[in-house]
Order: C-alpha cells, then structure tokens, then sequence
C-alpha cells in the first residue's frame, strides 16, 4: 500500500490557502496491519516528501535510513528526517496513494490506515491520490516546459475503487493525460487493465527474474505480494533483476531457435472512445507466457537477456510511436514509471518528440514526491523546485570526520583527488543534499578512471562485490558531451543511453559502444565540475555509493562504514580527506 503527500487544510480557523505544509508519504502496509510495527513486504520504494507553501524543503526513502534495500516498510524514518524541526501538529494535508492490490473499501478515510494517520497527524486533512496520478505528477510538475503531455508505465499502480458502488473497478497499470501548469491543469486518464495484464512493467519484471534468477522465481512469484520476515525480504530481491537483465543484454545475441508464438494483444485506451491498441505480434499476455519461460531458460542468460530487452523495445517503441502518431501524446512529453528507467528503451522513445522529460526518480522512489507536489499544485498556482530536482534529501555540511585532512581550499583538495584518479585509486564521493531517486548523481558517488577496462572489474569484484559483467556509468562535463559521445545531448540524470566515438574510455563503455551517460554543469553539481576539470578528458567513472544489495548512503556515517568495507582508497566529506 502506498500512503503519499500531505497538505492544506481547514483545519480551524486557518483559511486553506494560507499555509501549506505538504507531507508526501509512500509505503506497502496492509489496510489491516499494525502501521506502527516493522513490516517488510513485496511493495517497495516507502519514503516521505515535505512541501511548504508550495516550496520543496525535503524527500527520503525509508531505505536510506533503515539500510534495508528497496524497505516498503511505513516511513516512519522518513518522515521525522523531512519534518525537521516541525511537528506533527504543523501538517496540513495528507495525501495517500494505494499500491498494487491491496486496496479496498477499508483503506478509505474511515479504514484502519486512514485512522492511523488522522492520529498521527490530527490537524491534516487526508486525499487520497492514484498511484499513477502521482507518477504523473511526479514528471509533469518538475519539468522544464509548462504544458505537454505525459505517459505513465510500470508493473502495476493501484486499483480503483467506485465508491457508490462498492466494488473494485479495475486496475491503473498505466495513464495519460496532459497538463499546463500555468492554467494549474493536470488532467489524468487512467488506462485500464485487470491485474498482470497489458503492463509493460510486469512483463520486464517477470522475465527478469526468469532470466537472472531461475532458482528464486517460483518464490517470488507465490510470494510477491504477502509479508515476510527481514530474511526472506533480503532474500528475495525481485526488484533488482530488472536492471541486472537491462546491463547483461549487451553480452547477447540473436539466435537461430524460433520464439514461441506470443499473443497479439491489446491496450484499452478506453477513456479515449478507442476499443484497443494492438502491441504488435511482438508482444504477449501477463498470464500466456510460461512457454515463453522455457523458451528464455534454454537460451542461457546472456541470450535471454538480449532477447527480453529486444522484446520490450520492440514493443514499448511501437506503441509510443503509434500514440504519437495519432496525437494522443504531444510535441513535449513527460515520463514516468519504472519502466522509464530502462535507459535504452529511452534513448529509442526520445527522437520520437521535440522534448521530452523524464524524472530523476520515475520510478516509485517518486510516488511520494509527486502526491505532494500534486497537493501542493492543486492548492496554490505555482510550486517551487530547486535547480537540481535530483538533490532533495539533507546536507551534512557541518560534519566533521575524525583522523580526516581539512583543506580549506577545495580546489587543492581536488587537485590532490585528480592525482589520485590518475593513479588509479578508487574514490568515496559525499557532497552536499543527497540525491533522490535510484541512481547516485554525484553527491553519494564512487568515482574512477573510466581509462582502463580492468577498472570495472576491480570495482565489481573488489568494491561493491557482484558479478563481473556489470556496467558502469560515466559522468562528463555538458560543454564536452559532444566530443566524446555521438548523440551530444545533455542527459543530466543518467536516464539516457550515448555511444562513445572514442577508445578513451572503455571501463564506462558497453560492448555495442553504448554509454550510461550523465552531465553535469556548474549550476547543477558545481563540486563535480570542479573536480572534473582537472583531467584532460573530463569523464570518469560515476557508480552509486553502496556495497551489493544495500541502498545508497546518506549520511556521512554511512560513507564511513561503506569506505571502510568497501576496500575504497580515499574518502572525499565536503573538505576533509580520509584514507584507507
């Protein structure tokens, strides 16, 4: 379940408007469930989001602070982590999304969640917000055009509920609509579907697990969606195949053996008075597809992979290109949902529109961000963003490590870093508001030379301890894109795919030449840039701060704790240098 944002309220003799302390909060609790106890279950990526007056002060997933990957515990963490000094008295609006299946007549205003939250926060009026309204929200309200279009896509969002009739009326696996932020319109069609069917998400999802993992999928598919105990939580991390599938797809190939037959299946745009959008004889039925399980296990995985990632691109590509065709989808377009994180899938989708826009957090690490923002735009005209919508969460800039050097001029303490890359050290990154969302972005970064190919395999193996095919990011300066990537666009939140028109940097290259790729400017991560300016070839090797299987840090014990475990040379907090 999935309980996002708070917001303005008529709350006393408090005018609505007035004041806006807007919480967003997402988490997988049962309409049944004790909220104020540990739970771990399936649903995934809990967090808490703070708006005020329509200002974004703070998010977090509870993952963060809990060190418990993909945690869809309820955020109690977060939550105390994004008030700050406020109380819960000082909350206006609470703004709750539901999640996947768990919703039904109980986890309205007057069920067990809704009471809980009404005790926690006895001055906030409650919303309850769509899944997919907040993913929408989460990409239209952050972009940088004022009005376009939007398409959601992932594995499952919520149900619905008809109120006057009692019943469930279907599931949101995915929506469209359009927005104008100057007229404060945000309009959201839901594209209807029963559970598992006609997702782009799911298909990803389970074919992954299938290809990756052959050994854990019988137990995550009977298991998905129940409780279990941090064990079995840990154990059985289906949420992280889909990545590891997406990186091992470039070591396949196209085979002779024949695919099974797979369905022609339709996509109701029902909202739209069209009966059906073919997906192509491409594309298959959520619950068709075992012969397609046998099919990919004979392949091997590096085969399989290749397959399932041609399969969704293939399919993804037609069904966008042919909304954009009949102007269901506009010149600029947002997106958002899982399944935008699939850099190659995008990087296929963005020659199809003049602009398009996709969140650093598209996944549902951005569902509680969007339901307070959404609160926020619906209660006042405009809402405040900072410049780099990646960096919401806190900075450390007061702390002090012990047995650590203190530069007081940063451009000499990166100077020393630069050598030390030079040598091939491995370097922990901690600067400043820590980013939100899946994908370090160089505030919680480990950092190396991206010129030698056996660097990958040293972070791999000796740093965050994984298989040994798994790609690298790379970070460069925006005003060098150009000179060492084809396509030369900015792509700020390591969210597109570029290849590489160089042999300088093969510990970041693909072996189809494609790069995970992402810029940076003076404005957005001024540090960064500073440090990168210091090489001739200002690219380097950008992966997230975190050992295999745990979140990204976010404090600066954290980094600590990581450095040390992690076999990383030097450690980089704000000024102050420690070694290894």
């Amino acid at each position: 379940m999935n309980i996002v944002g708070i917001q303005g309220s008529t709350w006393g003799k408090r005018p609505f408007f007035s004041i806006m302390n807007a919480l967003g909060l997402h988490s997988a609790v049962l309409w049944n469930a004790d909220v104020s106890a540990e739970r771990y279950s399936r649903i995934h990526d809990s967090g808490a989001t703070l708006f005020q007056d329509g200002k974004h002060i703070r998010s977090i997933d509870e993952a963060r602070l809990s060190r418990i990957k993909y945690d869809g515990s309820w955020p109690h963490r977060s939550i105390d982590y994004v008030l700050g000094d406020l109380t819960r008295e000082d909350i206006d609006l609470v703004v709750y999304a539901p999640s996947a299946v768990h919703i039904c007549n109980q986890e309205t205003a007057n069920g067990e969640v809704g009471k809980y939250i009404k005790r926690e926060f006895p001055n906030a009026k409650l919303w309850f917000v769509s899944h997919h309204l907040c993913h929408a929200a989460s990409a239209a309200l952050t972009a940088p055009f004022n009005s376009g279009s939007y398409l959601t896509l992932d594995g499952m969002g919520s149900s619905t509920w008809d109120f006057a009739a009692g019943v469930t009326k279907g599931f949101e696996n995915n929506s469209i609509g359009y927005f104008d932020k100057e007229k404060g319109l945000l309009t959201n069609f839901m594209l209807k579907s029963g559970p598992g069917e006609n997702s782009f998400g799911d298909y990803y999802m389970n074919m992954a697990v299938q290809t990756y993992d052959m050994a854990k999928a019988s137990k995550i598919e009977n298991d998905m969606f129940h409780y279990a105990n941090k064990e079995d939580y840990e154990d059985v991390v289906m949420f992280s195949a889909e990545g590891k599938v997406m990186g091992l797809s470039a070591y396949g190939k196209e085979t002779d053996k024949n695919p099974p037959y797979t369905y022609s299946n339709e996509f109701p745009l029902d909202v739209f008075g069209i009966d059906k959008y073919d997906y192509g004889p491409s594309w298959i039925n959520f619950h068709k597809y075992s012969d397609v399980f046998d099919y990919i296990r004979e392949l091997g995985k590096d085969d399989a992979a290749y397959y399932v990632q041609k399969h969704y691109e293939d399919a993804i590509v037609k069904w966008i290109t042919q909304l954009r065709e009949d102007q269901y989808l506009t010149e600029n377009v947002c997106f958002a949902g899982g399944c935008f994180l699939n850099v190659c899938a995008n990087s296929l989708i963005k020659p199809l529109f003049d602009k398009t826009w996709i969140p650093p957090f598209p996944n549902d690490s951005g569902i509680h961000f969007g339901a307070a923002a959404y609160g926020s735009f619906k209660s006042k005209e405009r809402i405040e963003m900072p410049a780099n919508i990646a960096l919401l969460g806190k900075s450390y800039d007061d702390y002090v490590p012990d047995d650590a050097e203190h530069y007081e001029d940063f451009d000499m303490l990166c100077e020393v870093v630069a050598k030390a890359i030079d040598d091939n050290k491995i370097i922990g990154w901690f600067q400043g508001r820590s980013e939100h969302g899946p994908r370090a972005l160089g505030s919680r970064s480990i950092l190396m030379s991206p010129k030698r190919a056996e660097n990958k395999d040293i972070i791999n193996q000796r740093v965050k301890h994984r298989e040994y095919w798994r790609p690298f990011a790379g970070v460069i300066l925006e005003d060098n894109i150009g000179e060492y990537f084809s396509e030369g666009y900015e792509t700020p939140y390591m969210l597109f795919a570029q290849h590489s028109i160089t042999d300088k940097l093969p510990a970041i290259t693909h072996k189809d030449k494609s790069c995970r790729i992402q810029t940076v400017n003076d404005e957005l991560n001024p540090r960064l840039c500073q440090l990168l300016r210091k090489f001739e070839d200002p690219v380097l090797l950008n992966t997230s701060f975190n050992d295999n299987g745990e979140p990204i840090v976010e404090t600066p014990e954290d980094a600590i704790i990581g450095f040390k475990k992690m076999d990383i040379d030097l450690l980089v907090i704000g000024n102050y240098l420690l070694c290894n």
